[in-house]
């Protein structure tokens, strides 16, 4: 690929498994030789889907309300992300212009969230309300694909995170997976209503 285009995001995610912030902490002030403090972020994050290919990210949190449209570009590693800022205007009126485009509410995310803020990578750690966590690693400053896959490459060696799961899938995607499996089972566990014959009584 040539010279990336505008609102591009590259970026890997994993899933935190035993490694704990503090020690993920750890890791990072190993890799740059220094203490350091990250931004810390509570945030809600309402999903809103038009159909099952078009979302709609509605980001509250760290003092800033912003709508997402992501667009996968490479599995989920490079993705056409456009952040708009919504801060000055209040959420009913967000919430209507998103109803009113014909969009709908599926679910929300809550989570907290550690950043380290680098020349050419943002790392971060964060939690999500039901207890799992997850790390992100998001180029920054590139001006190629490569170029930014070589970045997040490095700061994957850098952490040592190797023996960690990657996730190919968005927050929406795995959120949307398991309220879809989740009401499947609920469906197998719905029992047929007892037959009532005439003769019974």
């Amino acid at each position: 690929m040539n010279k990336i285009e505008s609102n591009m995001e590259v970026e890997y995610k994993y899933w935190a498994s035993s490694l704990s912030k503090n020690e993920f902490h750890s890791r990072v002030e190993t890799a740059v030789g220094k203490k350091l403090e990250p931004i810390y972020v509570v945030s809600c994050d309402d999903y809103y889907t038009r159909n099952e290919n078009n979302f709609l990210r509605y980001r509250k949190g760290g003092g800033t309300t912003e709508l997402t449209l992501k667009q996968k570009r490479d599995g989920n590693v490079v993705r056409k992300e456009i952040n708009l800022n919504m801060s000055d205007n209040d959420d009913s009126s967000i919430v209507e212009f998103l109803e009113l485009s014909g969009y709908n509410k599926e679910f929300s995310v809550f989570k907290e969230a550690w950043i380290f803020n680098f020349e050419y990578c943002d790392v971060s750690y964060y939690t999500l309300s039901d207890g799992r966590s997850v790390i992100e690693l998001e180029a920054v400053n590139y001006i190629k694909t490569e170029e930014a896959i070589k970045i997040i490459d490095k700061w994957d060696k850098l952490l040592k995170l190797k023996d960690l799961k990657r996730e190919s899938r968005s927050l929406f995607e795995i959120f949307t997976q398991e309220k879809t499996e989740v009401n499947l089972k609920i469906s197998d566990m719905i029992i047929d209503p007892p037959i009532i014959r005439p003769d019974m009584y």
